[in-house]
């Protein structure tokens, strides 16, 4: 039987729940905002709005941009037609909103090259107040053969299109410094780990090879995300090649009247550059990740205004393959919205950075359906502060371009109120995770591991079984380690074929807490049919006296297998006992009715005397709390675990793991070995320590949480 850590309760096990699910899959619910669509209110700017461009429609819309006009109308392009690039009706259409009104115009048309596909649009305003548009025109229906063409207007404040003044293929001319270049770059970039590692060497000739032809290094450069326009009136727009599968930017120091291109932006699959500029001068290109696995968000630099830059290296953030944009702020803060998943286009993310990229603290969605397609989104922010940004909205029931506007602090605010990490006196719209070992003592295996940790600096946080055979020997070892976080995992179950164990209290004072082999029961469903809330009281307070007793004061209790939170009887037996020893217990907080409703329609016992009790709990209570997901492989369930953090709403979330060190023995007591071992190595990795940092979470350990709130209970 393998151990999940955690099991469903409640009568509806023997239903549905039995069949499909268990407790770690229910804290493994995670729910994301979907943002309420809002009018603005007058006067004031708007919390949240959204609203389609155009009504959804069969034909295929994408690649949209959006521009601030001179009177504060609002300007947006996209392309459409039957396809992309295979499709020779594609055009590019464009629609106003006006400064102050609720509905878009009309489309219309702004390209069309007949016979031709026409897409990836841009717009942008130059330092002469002129309106461009650049697209490409494909040629021959393949994205390599496309010419980047534009359009420029100085009559465009009237109602429909533009009066376009001018048009011209932007003619782009890489030298043998282009080729160059590539070559060198790629010495410098890391060797992929995963799927490229074999071939890398052999795509990187063929694109050097393929470098050395005038024709190729000359044609199929695209744009996709608007320009960035320098202090010193420096247009750098950002273009890439499907041939090539990398980057360059396109530079004009005479308001977009000439190109010149820049040196590559060289790595493998770095592709639609969002280029934002320190305040220091130092430009960061944010790229789509087209190469191996996984996917991330890649970047470069470039110190000599958009000339040269570093090879591109990729970052924590997830991306599947689909393209971002990021903008500064007014105030500083960099913007970042893209797809935070490795594969699918489904969830739509915009994030905050209060460090110029260092990390992203926080992050709200604008989309998440698994039905839909939400991408190649383009953001700015107006003279009013709002921030306005468009996208692809392709669902079922038909595409359209969707545009939503929000002031830069609704990223910060908690749709569900003040979290309990901020009652806490943690930082305000943070992720704060409590990582947190389960099952210390019931082996030497997992000791081990649990030692390792804590003693590396790595987790803290960990409780023991203490009915189980390994069980002193961690609490003696913990006890020489003041800075362990350690508390009592309170079992009331042996789930193991042949590894078993009994309860602390004499078997005859807790009959129905015994199974006919004399130990606990295996599940913990037979805990609830046969003990009773007395019988599950005393074991519980055994073992808590027994960790005590020997001399370590434990700083929590939970449950193992989530049996205390079977029946509302074991929920009120669990929370009193932690505010009778003043020990907080993992109690998550169910007054959000749309978390306590989640938590029902999966078979928890939430009903209105479980929400009471938990309301009415003394002590500190959780926001979220969930486990690491499995993998068939560590690489995947490293990915998965990084996903599972990604989602998670702002708030104090604990996340339950089982670490033990791989033997023999292990593999004979648990079919779940390999998933412990693995998580024995996990949160060791640089990967996942870099991912901590780079978005801003913090860790912190029930120690913590507990000193807080005495902090906060005394000033009161």
């Amino acid at each position: 039987m393998k151990n999940n850590s955690l099991q469903c309760f409640s009568p509806l096990w023997f239903g549905k729940i039995l069949k499909t699910t268990c407790l770690t899959a229910i804290f493994s619910i995670h729910f994301l905002f979907a943002p309420a669509k809002m009018p603005p209110e007058t006067g004031s700017k708007p919390v949240f709005q959204s609203k389609v461009i155009f009504p959804e429609q069969n034909k295929h819309v994408h690649s949209s941009a959006i521009v601030e006009l001179s009177n504060g109308d609002l300007l947006s392009c996209w392309f459409e037609g039957s396809g992309e690039r295979t499709a020779n009706d594609v055009v590019i259409k464009g629609a106003r909103l006006k400064k102050g009104m609720q509905m878009w115009s009309q489309p219309f048309i702004l390209a069309d090259t007949p016979d031709h596909p026409d897409c990836n649009p841009t717009l942008f305003i130059d330092g002469k107040g002129r309106l461009h548009l650049v697209w490409v025109v494909v040629v021959a229906n393949q994205w390599e053969n496309s010419l980047l063409k534009t359009r420029i207007s100085s009559d465009y404040l009237n109602d429909g299109p533009p009066r376009w003044e001018w048009q011209d293929v932007i003619l782009l001319k890489p030298g043998e410094a282009f080729a160059n270049t590539l070559e060198e770059k790629f010495k410098e970039a890391k060797t992929p780990e995963l799927a490229w590692a074999a071939y890398a060497p052999q795509y990187e000739k063929q694109i050097v090879e393929a470098a050395g032809n005038p024709l190729k290094r000359e044609t199929g450069w695209m744009p996709r995300i608007k320009p960035l326009i320098l202090p010193s009136g420096r247009i750098l727009l950002p273009l890439y090649s499907d041939g090539y599968n990398l980057s360059l930017v396109a530079v004009s120091d005479d308001h977009g009247d000439s190109w010149k291109p820049s040196l590559p932006i060289v790595g493998r699959g770095n592709i639609q550059p969002a280029i934002i500029r320190k305040k220091d001068g130092l430009l960061l290109a944010f790229m789509r990740d087209n190469g191996d696995s996984p996917g991330r968000i890649m970047v470069s630099e470039s110190a000599d205004e958009g000339i040269n830059w570093s090879a591109a290296q990729k970052t924590p953030l997830p991306n599947p393959g689909a393209s971002i944009d990021a903008i500064t702020l007014n105030d500083g803060n960099l913007l970042m919205v893209y797809n935070d998943l490795e594969n699918g286009r489904h969830r739509l993310a915009v994030s905050l950075s209060d460090d110029e990229g260092e990390t992203w603290k926080w992050t709200k969605h604008l989309e998440n359906n698994p039905d839909g397609g939400f991408s190649y989104p383009t953001a700015i922010q107006t003279k009013d502060g709002l921030v306005h940004i468009s996208y692809s909205s392709h669902l079922k029931t038909g595409k359209t371009i969707k545009h939503v506007a929000f002031a830069p602090n609704w990223i910060k605010e908690n749709p569900g109120g003040i979290t309990n990490a901020e009652k806490l006196g943690f930082p305000k719209g943070r992720k704060i995770l409590l990582l947190h070992m389960d099952d210390l003592g019931m082996c030497p295996e997992a000791n081990q591991a649990g030692e390792y940790y804590i003693e590396n600096g790595y987790v803290s946080s960990g409780a023991v079984m203490m009915p189980c055979p390994s069980a002193n020997d961690f609490v003696e070892w913990a006890k020489k380690h003041p800075g362990a976080d350690i508390g009592v995992h309170l079992t009331l179950t042996s789930e193991w074929k042949s590894y078993r164990w009994p309860t602390l209290t004499d078997p005859g004072k807790v009959p129905g807490l015994i199974d006919p082999e004399g130990k606990m029961y295996r599940s913990v469903q037979e805990v609830v049919i046969n003990a009773s809330p007395r019988e599950v009281e005393i074991e519980i307070r055994a073992q808590i006296d027994r960790m005590l007793a020997l001399g370590l004061n434990p700083t929590h209790i939970d449950t193992h297998m989530g049996t205390l939170y079977g029946s509302p009887a074991f929920v009120e037996v669990f929370l009193k006992t932690a505010e009778a020893y003043r020990i907080p217990a993992n109690a998550i907080d169910l007054s959000n009715p749309e978390v306590a409703q989640k938590y029902r329609d999966v078979g928890y016992p939430v009903n209105e005397e479980v929400i009471g009790m938990i309301n009415a709990y003394q002590l500190p209570k959780l926001d979220n709390f969930t486990s690491v997901p499995d993998g068939k492989t560590y690489e995947l369930k490293r990915a998965n675990f990084l996903a599972l953090v990604n989602s998670l709403n702002e708030g104090l979330t604990e996340i339950i793991f089982h670490p033990s060190v791989e033997t023999d023995k292990l593999k004979s007591i648990t079919g779940s070995w390999q998933q412990r071992a693995w998580e024995a190595q996990l949160f060791a990795d640089p990967v996942v320590v870099n991912y901590f940092r780079y978005n801003g979470i913090l860790l912190t350990t029930w120690r913590e949480v507990m000193e807080k709130f005495n902090a906060k209970s005394s000033s009161n």
